[in-house]
């Protein structure tokens, strides 16, 4: 199962999706941090953390096909999905085919972080056909930060195979800006991202028809990882002011 934790009816549930690379079980530590009547949902991936010996997905349209499966457990709750870099990408194409489909979960909010407009993918590194130390060179100019982990033999044994296919997964999406979604959308950059540029979240407004916000916080392309509360203060406030009948103080 891909939602390891149950979920709540009687609170907002948040879907949290990682970074490519990685898995979600950082936004576990998000939990204790805001109000009980917001839950917070570490989706987890096939093949990394709890499901590492699941085969990785290659196809955005197999991934959304797994979760929307699974999604009918959400049935009777609010929801809300999240997304850091390539989750947010992930967010929103489950969100529009749940919009598309039907389906009986569809979210209130989704909430981008760290996440170009999906134009922008063309600028992620390509790495078919490249050998381990030419993929680990290009990954290193597109983020030198990834070094730290890739520059260890036994780490990019582990490490390199996930960021190869979600790579993969990203560039090969095929992309489509209709439907718009009719839920609020909620978009957060990192003063000091160096991965994704400001300049490039702003036309995430022309894919919703409801409200649009775009804020600076403070932190990296990874900020989500270690969020400062200032962070979830303001998340916390602009789910308030989105939908008020949640009364979240």
């Amino acid at each position: 199962m891909l939602f390891t934790t149950p979920p709540d009816p009687d609170k907002l549930n948040v879907l949290c999706f990682p970074y490519a690379g990685g898995n979600a079980d950082f936004y576990n530590r998000w939990n204790p941090r805001l109000p009980d009547d917001i839950c917070f949902h570490a989706v987890q991936l096939p093949g990394r953390g709890k499901h590492i010996e699941l085969p990785l997905i290659g196809t955005m349209e197999l991934l959304i096909t797994l979760l929307m499966d699974e999604l009918t457990l959400f049935r009777h709750c609010r929801v809300a999905l999240l997304g850091t870099s390539m989750g947010g990408w992930i967010a929103f194409q489950l969100a529009q085919h749940l919009q598309m489909a039907g389906h009986c979960v569809q979210p209130q909010c989704l909430i981008l972080c760290s996440t170009a407009h999906p134009d922008y993918r063309v600028h992620l590194p390509d790495l078919s056909g490249l050998d381990r130390a030419s993929a680990i060179e290009r990954l290193g100019i597109f983020n030198p930060g990834c070094l730290s982990v890739l520059g260890n033999p036994e780490l990019a044994d582990i490490f390199l195979p996930i960021l190869r296919a979600d790579l993969n997964l990203c560039r090969r999406w095929r992309f489509q800006a209709r439907p718009v979604l009719s839920c609020d959308m909620l978009a957060y950059h990192g003063a000091s991202d160096r991965i994704v540029d400001y300049a490039m979240m702003p036309a995430w407004s022309t894919l919703t028809r409801g409200v649009f916000t775009l804020d600076r916080v403070h932190g990296d392309h990874f900020f989500t990882e270690r969020p400062e509360q200032s962070f979830l203060e303001h998340l916390k406030k602009n789910l308030t002011a989105l939908h008020s009948p949640l009364a979240i103080t």
